[in-house]
């Protein structure tokens, strides 16, 4: 238990708001996923040096030009005792069709803080798909 973390019941709570967040965003519920946002959240994509508030995360996401089909992966969490806040980690896997015909396919890394039942912030790392380069077939097998 280093640093004053428990990663065991500590948090199912907060797990349960970031999953609600990610269903609300599926179903495009956007007052509701904003209500599970704390007034001091702060959003920050690190790949576009962007960084948005409660408001202007749900409007970027809102008016996002193509429908999303969301699937969360996985969902880790580690719950710090002293500071009474939770850290949600989840992996979800992206399929996005957009006006122009085009579909994309990502995944994203999530980093959320949850505090008295409220997302207080998140940092979001996003990887298109690509495929595996030849010259490294016969060291590696696919996966699903």
């Amino acid at each position: 238990m280093a640093g004053g973390t428990v990663t065991m019941e500590f948090g199912k709570e907060d797990i349960k708001i970031v999953m609600c967040l990610w269903n609300f965003f599926k179903n495009e519920k956007w007052d509701e996923a904003r209500a599970l946002l704390s007034d001091e959240f702060e959003a920050v994509w690190p790949q576009s040096k962007e960084v948005m508030d409660a408001n202007g995360f749900i409007e970027v996401n809102k008016n996002y030009p193509g429908r999303h089909k969301i699937r969360v992966l996985d969902v880790n969490n580690e719950y710090d005792k002293w500071e009474h806040r939770t850290k949600v980690i989840t992996q979800t896997h992206v399929k996005s069709e957009m006006p122009d015909g085009k579909n994309l396919e990502f995944y994203a890394i999530s980093f959320f803080e949850v505090e008295e039942e409220k997302i207080l912030s998140l940092v979001e790392y996003w990887a298109e798909t690509y495929p595996a380069p030849d010259w490294r077939k016969q060291w590696v097998k696919k996966s699903e």
